[in-house]
């Protein structure tokens, strides 16, 4: 008869149940349903590595049971499945994980969009408001103090070949070539924070949110929607045209057109001007 049969099984069983000992002692993420009010007016935040502030960033501003009677800062891809839309105050149901290993460079909270409870305009608008109605330039309305230089834009010359690929006016041998897609004019702030201005115009309604396009080939206006103060080209000039552009304008021939800066209301900034030059 064998003895040690019995301890054998004796040890591996103990084995198991510090092994799970050990697994239980692992920190592990922490789930919980909760209920988040999302602010109407949205907030400025800035990038971890933006030490210096230069860039600030639109946000939404909200508020949870995990901090009671504060507004905190969110970004708007923060909470997985909502589309945040300023002057709009929403209720929401949503996941909250608070994750046992948070990335070094990022919040231990993540968010998963449940159900919209509530969504509604805020302020609540009047019978009689009248909404900002553009047909020509005369008509965009400019917030106060404006327009003011807040704005730069970091390349406002495009040059495409006869391949339908694109460049900045003026390159180099060697420099790189992209796409239509993701052609974008991007803008920057130039407002230094030591300015007297900066406070003036480091606010959320002095921000970049939207932009008239004033075409050259068309005298109807469209507001377009910016992307992390970006317009993609794409979002301006119809597939259609660019087509036409590679294909049938003949070498040299420019569009040039104009952008009024707007915030999230629709009021005017600044104008800026961009153009593209077949090569």
């Amino acid at each position: 008869m064998n003895k040690q049969f019995p301890i054998i099984s004796f040890l591996f069983i103990a084995c198991l149940f510090v092994a799970s000992c050990i697994d239980d002692d692992e920190p592990k993420d922490r789930t919980k349903d909760i209920i988040m009010s999302v602010s109407e007016e949205p907030g400025i935040m800035y990038d971890l590595f933006d030490s210096e502030r230069e860039h600030p960033m639109m946000c939404m501003r909200v508020m949870d049971e995990d901090f009671p009677g504060e507004w905190r800062n969110l970004s708007m891809e923060a909470i997985e499945g909502f589309n945040y839309e300023p002057g709009h105050m929403y209720t929401l149901k949503v996941r909250r994980t608070i994750l046992a290993n948070p990335p070094a460079d990022a919040s231990a909270y993540t968010y998963k969009l449940l159900v919209v409870l509530e969504d509604r305009i805020w302020p609540e608008p009047k019978p009689d408001d009248n909404k900002i109605v553009v047909t020509r330039e005369e008509d965009i309305p400019y917030a106060d103090k404006c327009p003011y230089h807040i704005y730069d834009i970091y390349k406002d010359a495009f040059v495409v070949d006869s391949k339908g690929k694109m460049h900045y006016a003026n390159y180099g041998e060697g420099s790189t070539a992209f796409d239509f897609s993701i052609a974008a004019v991007r803008l920057e702030h130039t407002i230094e924070n030591t300015s007297p201005d900066f406070s003036d115009f480091n606010r959320i309604d002095m921000m970049a949110y939207y932009a008239y396009v004033l075409s050259p080939l068309t005298d109807k206006i469209e507001k377009v929607y910016l992307t992390r103060a970006a317009l993609y080209l794409k979002d301006v000039i119809s597939q259609e045209l660019f087509d036409e552009i590679v294909n049938e304008y003949e070498s040299g021939k420019t569009l040039e057109y104009g952008l009024v800066i707007a915030n999230f209301r629709g009021y005017g900034l600044q104008k800026v001007k961009f153009s593209i030059t077949k090569e």
